[in-house]
């Protein structure tokens, strides 16, 4: 065993309630997280998990958010989903995680599957962390960025990608059914397709491979310095020119699909284990159609900015 998770294991153990709390609560710390847990114990493994998730995501989100090196983010799991919603941060009734920028804080409720948990944690870290370099300008991120990032983060490692379910999902759907990029980049689901499901969808989708492209594909500096142009309120299409030198969105368009319709995505994915690739079957946009009754059952994701308002 190395010292690193020696140590996490010498810390990762309960030591009473959470001050305010009152005695139902329990904090558990590790060296990036303050852990807070209704439950008397946290499930098998969460805790080296949770440190495992922080390093991956330093590599992608350390340039945005330098502060998590050396500042805990405040985890809060309640112990189950009833608890969660009628706790003091008041999520929405659809969500399975919240972050809250103002507390550097996770929230979420106990799951039975703990890779879920981790997921859902992963999931919620990023937008804390992604928002908070958006907020330093008074700003939020663009939506197809925003749930880009904090989807392309579910992954196990950076090195497979397939392991994430919006990957899986990436390979089975027709190309042709997104939408061209200057139309996608103009698009906020939550405002411009609520009542049509399909398109909410592959909207999802879509801002996955996208992100993922311009992420993965290209250098982490290419992709900061495009948060920074669109930070600035620059056009998108200035943005790409300035980073990534596609000289209109079209050509970036033309990229992102000769990318997609690689067939090395399906043999990625074919390659996986049945219990890796049961997430195709429990995907929220399904297997066939990519069929959903509104956006809330898409995004398990809710961001409270400030008390009373809402980032997403």
């Amino acid at each position: 065993m190395s010292g690193a998770l020696f140590a996490v294991l010498l810390l990762a153990v309960p030591v009473g309630a959470r001050d305010g709390q009152g005695w139902d609560w329990r904090l558990t710390p590790t060296p990036h997280f303050a852990i807070n847990h209704q439950t008397s114990w946290l499930p098998a493994g969460f805790t080296m998990g949770a440190e495992r998730v922080h390093s991956r995501l330093r590599m992608d989100l350390g340039m945005f958010s330098p502060w998590m090196a050396k500042e805990k983010i405040n985890l809060y799991i309640y112990s189950d989903h009833e608890s969660y919603l009628a706790g003091e941060f008041a999520p929405p009734k659809w969500s399975n995680g919240l972050a809250v920028y103002g507390r550097k804080a996770v929230v979420m409720p106990t799951m039975k599957d703990p890779r879920k948990l981790l997921t859902v944690m992963a999931h919620e870290t990023t937008h804390l962390l992604f928002d908070s370099y958006w907020h330093e300008s008074h700003r939020n991120p663009p939506a197809w960025i925003n749930e880009g990032m904090a989807m392309l983060e579910e992954a196990e490692s950076p090195d497979r990608p397939e392991t994430s379910v919006w990957y899986q999902q990436m390979t089975l759907v027709d190309p042709k059914r997104f939408p061209d990029l200057e139309t996608f980049f103009a698009v906020t689901p939550t405002k411009d397709l609520h009542n049509d499901q399909a398109a909410v969808g592959e909207w999802y989708v879509q801002a996955y491979s996208v992100t993922h492209f311009l992420l993965r594909k290209h250098s982490r500096l290419q992709f900061k310095s495009l948060c920074a142009a669109l930070r600035d309120d620059k056009p998108v299409a200035d943005a790409l020119w300035r980073t990534y030198r596609y000289k209109k969105i079209s050509d970036l368009d033309k990229k992102w699909r000769a990318w997609l319709a690689d067939p090395v995505h399906k043999r990625r994915v074919a390659a996986l284990s049945e219990e890796a690739r049961k997430g195709i079957d429990e995907a929220a946009v399904g297997k066939a159609g990519l069929k959903s009754s509104s956006f809330k059952n898409f995004s398990t994701s809710f961001t409270r900015t400030k008390p009373g308002t809402t980032g997403e």
